[in-house]
C-alpha cells in the first residue's frame, strides 16, 4: 500500500532539517508519546548519516493479534539514511514480527515553498504478505503511520513557534 504523506511548516528546509535532528525537538516527541523511542546505533556511511531507532509501544496487542503476529507488542526498528546534500533521508523498517512478511520503506524529503516555508514528505510502500488480512493490516499500519506524523508535525510547529516568539 503507498504511504504519502505532506506536512507544510513555517521554515525553511534547512531550518526543519535542523529542527528534525534536535535532541530537544526528539524529546518534545517523547513527551505524553506512548511509544519508547531508542536510539540503537548511529554512524556515517560516506556522505550518509545512518541512524537507527527502537520503537516499543507501551500497550500490548489483543491476544488474536499477537498470537498472529507472534508478538505481543509491535517492537520493530527503522533505519534512516540521510543525505545532508541532497536533502533526503531513506527509511526502512525492521520489523520484529510478521518476518519476511512485512515490508515497509520509502523517503522523507522536503520542499522548499518559498517565503520562508517548506513542506515535508513522506512517500513509502507498506507491504503485509499474510493471506486473507494482509490488506487490513497495510490499511490500519498506513492509518498509524499518518496519525504518528501529524503528531510529529504538530509538535515541528510547537517547536518553531517557541523558537521564533
Amino acid at each position: 500500500m503507498k504511504l504519502n504523506i505532506r506536512h507544510e511548516y513555517d521554515c525553511t528546509p534547512a531550518q526543519f532539517w535542523t529542527m528534525y535532528w534536535d535532541d530537544e525537538f526528539a524529546a518534545m516527541l517523547q513527551e505524553g508519546s506512548t511509544v519508547q523511542r531508542d536510539i540503537v546505533d548511529e554512524r556515517t556511511e560516506g556522505a550518509l548519516s545512518v541512524q537507527r531507532i527502537r520503537f516499543t509501544p507501551d500497550q500490548e496487542l489483543p491476544t488474536a493479534v499477537a498470537s498472529i503476529i507472534g508478538s505481543k507488542k509491535l517492537v520493530y526498528e527503522q533505519e534512516n539514511k540521510y543525505d545532508a546534500e541532497k536533502g533526503i533521508l531513506h527509511w526502512e523498517v525492521v520489523p520484529s514480527f510478521l518476518p519476511g512478511k512485512l515490508t515497509a520503506a520509502g523517503t522523507v524529503r522536503v520542499e522548499d515553498l518559498g517565503d520562508g516555508r517548506c513542506a515535508q514528505i513522506i512517500d513509502g510502500d507498506i507491504k503485509v504478505n499474510v493471506s486473507f488480512i494482509g490488506g487490513r493490516i497495510e490499511k490500519a499500519v498506513v492509518a498509524e503511520v499518518e496519525k504518528s506524523w501529524a503528531k510529529t508535525a504538530e509538535t515541528g510547529r510547537e517547536y518553531l513557534r517557541q523558537r521564533t516568539a
